[in-house]
């Protein structure tokens, strides 16, 4: 007689049946939330930093006169006021621009010419 335990074979595991065990139901995605769109900012930028000061907004399709100085340091004409008889203003802003140096002159008086000229 010996005292080892007989080899045994594996006992099987036991085979689900498959109407007993049901499968989880899938996971819900999760679920899309919907931001709204932001409102279109209808407001105008503000002009570049260079130009702060040297665009009037006027009537649009409209003449005016326009004076104007120059306040470039570098440019001979400057402290030089220029009166300009007939500026049209088509999209509603105006801004008057140094024929020597190039930068923006800034605008110290704008009047509408009245009566306004006519155009053929």
């Amino acid at each position: 007689m010996s005292t080892e335990p007989e080899p045994t074979s594996p006992t099987p595991e036991p085979v689900p049946d498959p109407q007993e065990q049901q499968p989880d139901p899938p996971a819900d995605p999760d679920p899309v939330v919907v931001e709204p769109e932001p409102e279109e900012d209808t407001t105008p930028p503000p002009p570049p930093d260079g130009t702060l000061g040297t665009v009037v907004t006027v009537e649009p399709g409209t003449w005016y006169e326009v004076t104007s100085v120059c306040t470039n340091a570098a440019c001979p004409n400057l402290n030089t006021s220029t009166t300009e008889p007939m500026v049209y203003s088509n999209a509603g802003s105006i801004r008057m621009v140094c024929g020597r140096c190039g930068a923006n002159r800034p605008i110290t008086k704008v009047t509408k010419l009245d009566p306004q000229p006519e155009m053929s």
